[in-house]
């Protein structure tokens, strides 16, 4: 890997270092204090992404890269990780884990209902859905090891194998392949409905009901399929969080590779070189087996074979929610919105609502949310068929057999801008309203405790100033930016195998990456109406 590339990897580690935000919002609760990007910084950022775009694409797009050889850095080989990674210590995280999860059902069933002064809000919305993401897209995948819904499983599993004989209590029935992640991509619409129209997705009961609900789903999918495929494929916040661990500087790998190739997962392989982040492997390897490297920023979200469908969804999906969770508050939407319940025209549309018992403005927010996110995926298959017609229109035998292929192969690189993004965007949510958590901490259920001496905290407003959030917010878009376009170019390098194709291949997906980007800063740019 050249010197070059070593110093755009460390300088986006240093980006995003500054940033320190959020990746999701919690609508329902809590207040945002940061003021709208000023003009000037807007468009200085917009010509940024668009001179940055040229320029990575002259410096970097002669480099070929080996995607199984890129450099990394073993951290067992100090005693304080491998003191980490024993597996008694594992298991002391995952009981932590478990006991948080119940913690919160039991908060939010016999807690006191108002949001504030209840842990399971506060919890699940921020230090949970915003500062794990956060956690796996800018450290590593740790939700594969603290994930409750598979440890429960994993000891109840155990346990029932000891007492019949070695049985395992999942059917194990052959997971199809042409299913996919379509089960994630439905629950993911169920979640982000839930997140941005339901009205009451804070109340602390209603969030311990949706949790026993959907542990219910999840381990019925395990109980079927077994645990892993359905992680893989089911369980939404495993793919979430796992896509958002491959821009992450940290893997998982597992260099045995007898014990890769007797794995039903085949998505994770690399050859000769094991398989990654494939903790079905890592929990059956041998711990010289068993590797955590530092590897560079955003290299594992490029592949040289094409995601499945279903994974593409997926991901268009989760980009267009992530987008829509701007738009909501700009002063566009709230006057669109606004007109839209005082149009006459939509009176008897609202009634028969309200007469069914339903919100019109719920109604609205769901139709805007599912619309938007259908015109995500046209709009990007779009651009993948101009993919496909700028190396037919240079090549005389067309090199790719349709704009599917393009359209999967590519949707990874689009995962930078987001994770940007929403580090730049919810910042002050996560900064201010995270505080909420040190005074819950000694009184979880709201019934007056103190247990550790932190029930009278107050949050501090003053924690980041509107400078650092306009800096850090553009920085953190721009270099986004940066990384979507050069791991989009090692794709295409590493697929085509030509350099005229890459380039080829890459002049729409340009132009698609910087008007997203624009649409970030441009959301940025604008007044919050919450």
């Amino acid at each position: 890997m050249s010197a070059r590339f070593r110093i755009l990897v460390l300088t986006g580690v240093a980006v995003f270092a500054l940033a320190l935000p959020s990746l999701a919002d919690a609508h329902a609760f809590g207040s945002r204090y940061d003021l709208p990007i000023p003009l000037s910084l807007y468009l200085v950022g917009a010509a940024a992404a668009v001179a940055l775009s040229f320029l990575v694409v002259a410096i970097f797009v002669r480099i070929t890269s080996d995607l199984q050889t890129y450099p990394r850095l073993n951290l067992l080989r100090w005693r304080l990780f491998r003191v980490m990674s024993h597996s008694g210590v594992l298991t002391c995280f995952r009981v932590v884990a478990v006991a948080l999860f119940v913690l919160v059902l039991l908060t939010g069933f016999y807690g006191m209902p108002v949001i504030q002064y209840n842990l399971t809000p506060t919890f699940v919305w921020i230090i949970w859905w915003v500062g794990l993401a956060y956690f796996c897209a800018l450290i590593g995948d740790i939700w594969a090891l603290i994930n409750p819904w598979k440890i429960i499983f994993g000891w109840v599993d155990g346990l029932f194998a000891g007492l019949s004989g070695g049985k395992s209590l999942s059917l194990r029935i052959p997971y199809p392949d042409w299913l996919g992640a379509y089960p994630a991509v439905l629950l993911f619409i169920a979640f982000s409905w839930t997140e941005h129209a339901y009205p009451g997705n804070a109340e602390p009961d209603n969030i311990a009901q949706a949790a026993l609900v959907y542990s219910g789903i999840t381990w019925t999918g395990m109980f079927l399929f077994g645990a892993q495929p359905w992680l893989r494929h089911g369980e939404v916040f495993s793919v979430i969080f796992s896509l958002f661990a491959r821009f992450a500087p940290l893997e998982f790998r597992v260099s045995a590779v007898d014990i890769c190739e007797a794995c039903a997962n085949s998505e994770c392989r690399q050859g000769a070189a094991g398989c990654i982040n494939c903790f079905d492997c890592y929990g059956r390897a041998p711990p010289e087996a068993c590797e955590w490297n530092l590897r560079p920023l955003a290299l594992g979200l490029a592949n040289d074979k094409p995601v499945h469908p279903s994974v593409l969804v997926f991901v268009l999906l989760m980009l267009a929610t992530l987008a829509f969770d701007g738009l909501l508050e700009t002063p566009v939407a709230s006057n669109i919105v606004n007109a839209l319940l005082e149009s006459e025209s939509l009176v008897p549309f609202a009634s028969a609502v309200e007469a069914a018992g339903g919100d019109t403005l719920v109604v609205i927010i769901t139709i805007a949310l599912f619309a938007l996110q259908a015109l995500f995926i046209l709009i990007y298959f779009g651009f993948a068929q101009l993919v496909v017609l700028s190396l037919t229109y240079y090549e005389a035998s067309q090199p790719v057999t349709s704009a599917s292929q393009m359209a999967c192969l590519f949707v990874l690189s689009l995962l930078p801008i987001a994770i940007a993004y929403h580090l730049a965007h919810y910042l002050s949510f996560f900064l201010i309203n995270g505080q909420g958590i040190i005074a819950l901490a000694s009184d979880p259920f709201g019934f007056g405790w103190n247990l550790f001496g932190t029930a009278y905290y107050r949050i501090d407003i003053g924690i980041v100033d509107a400078r650092f959030a306009w800096y850090s917010s553009i920085i953190a878009i721009v270099s986004g930016h940066v990384f979507a376009i050069y791991v989009a170019h090692i794709v295409a390098l590493n697929f085509f195998q030509d350099i005229r194709l890459a380039l080829r291949s890459q002049y729409p997906l340009l132009v698609l990456m910087i008007g997203y980007t624009v649409l970030s800063l441009w959301i940025l740019a604008q007044p919050i109406i919450e």
